[in-house]
Parts: C-alpha cells; sequence; structure tokens
C-alpha cells in the first residue's frame, strides 16, 4: 500500500511539513510506502489553462513533477490556515490533478493553526476540492492547534500533545482500512471516467 501526503503550505520547513513527516513516519513502521509532496519547499507554478493541451510545457513539467502521486492508494491533505482560507498552494496543486489522479481513493484532510483556528480549510477543501479529482474526504478530519507546541520530541510533552498523537493514529488506521476498501470499488468496472468526466 502507498499514501501520499501533500504538505499544503507555502514555506519552508513548515509547521503543515513537521506534521506530515511525523504522519509518514507512523505509516512507515506500519509498513506502507510513502511519498510527500512539500509545496512550500517545491513549489508549483500558478496553474495556466495550457495544461489541458497535451504536449504543453506545463503539462510535461506537471509529469514530472507528480511522478508517482496518481500510483497511491489514499492521500493525506494538510493545509495551515491563511486569512480563513485554505492555502492558495493546495488550491493551486489541486487544479492540476485530472479526473483519475485521484478518483474513488480516500482522503483525510489535516488542518494546521498556530492558535485556535483550522476548521475553514477543512470546509472550503470538502466543499470544492473532491468534484473533478473524485476524491472521497474520510468523515473525519483532524485540526492541529497550536502546532508549534506539538509534534516536537519523540514522545508527548504535555496533554495536548499526547491527544493529537493519538488522534493522529486513529485517523491513519481508519485511512488505511477505507484505502483497502476501495480497491474494490475501483476494480468493480463501474466507474467510467471516460464517459463522466465531470463532477455535476
Amino acid at each position: 500500500m502507498k499514501v501520499c501526503l501533500v504538505a499544503g503550505s507555502h514555506r519552508k520547513n513548515s509547521q503543515s511539513l513537521k506534521v506530515a513527516k511525523f504522519l509518514a513516519k507512523i505509516l512507515e513502521t506500519k509498513g506502507i510506502e510513502v511519498l510527500v509532496f512539500d509545496l512550500g519547499g517545491n513549489p508549483l507554478p500558478l496553474w495556466e489553462p495550457t495544461m489541458w493541451e497535451k504536449d504543453s510545457e506545463i503539462k510535461k513539467f506537471w509529469l514530472e513533477y507528480s511522478k508517482g502521486f496518481a500510483s497511491a492508494d489514499a492521500y493525506i491533505f494538510l493545509s495551515p490556515e491563511y486569512a480563513g482560507m485554505a492555502s492558495p498552494a493546495l488550491k493551486n496543486f489541486f487544479l492540476y490533478l485530472s479526473g483519475g489522479d485521484i478518483s474513488h481513493k480516500p482522503g483525510v484532510i489535516v488542518t494546521v493553526s498556530s492558535g485556535m483556528g483550522g476548521s475553514y480549510p477543512n470546509a472550503e477543501l470538502r466543499m470544492s476540492s473532491y468534484k473533478n479529482t473524485r476524491i472521497v474526504y474520510l468523515p473525519d478530519h483532524v485540526i492541529v492547534r497550536h502546532v508549534e507546541s506539538v509534534l516536537n520530541s519523540e514522545t508527548p510533552e504535555g496533554k495536548d500533545d499526547e491527544y493529537i498523537r493519538t488522534r493522529l493514529s486513529y485517523v491513519l488506521n481508519v485511512l488505511i482500512e477505507y484505502a483497502k476498501a476501495f480497491t474494490a470499488v475501483r476494480e468493480s468496472g463501474v466507474i467510467d471516467i471516460k464517459t463522466y468526466p465531470f463532477g455535476l
């Protein structure tokens, strides 16, 4: 099994990336292959309509950039909250995806806040990012609040740190089971993205 994580912050060495690395480490201990895309350390150019052209330069760039992404069985999208919104880098990333990249695969949204925020990016991504990508978000999501003070060491440093670690571990276990179950859906033969390429 393979899980892809997308750290959606614009910043290099961001707190979103810190959380992604923490999750990756847990997944690797379970024998799961992990692929991490860091949009801060390796930013994408702003999406443009030439992506729809087969041999455009930006299309070629994306195919190289995204190697291995579409072959994952499940996805974790991590977003900081900027002015009450999901990260523009992450929204831009979703524009690059075609209907077949993550279609009918499970995803988890993890949002990151330096304070008590973090709920708006979850709502925004659920509302808009699934339509043409066909990602199926788990009912569970996680908000990592006061992110600078948690997930900084091998062992928990306080009750909040311990809680968020157990919550993240729980969600990963659920995601893995969804990934197993969705394999049967994709192999059933009922999915027809060629005839119905866009969500309604």
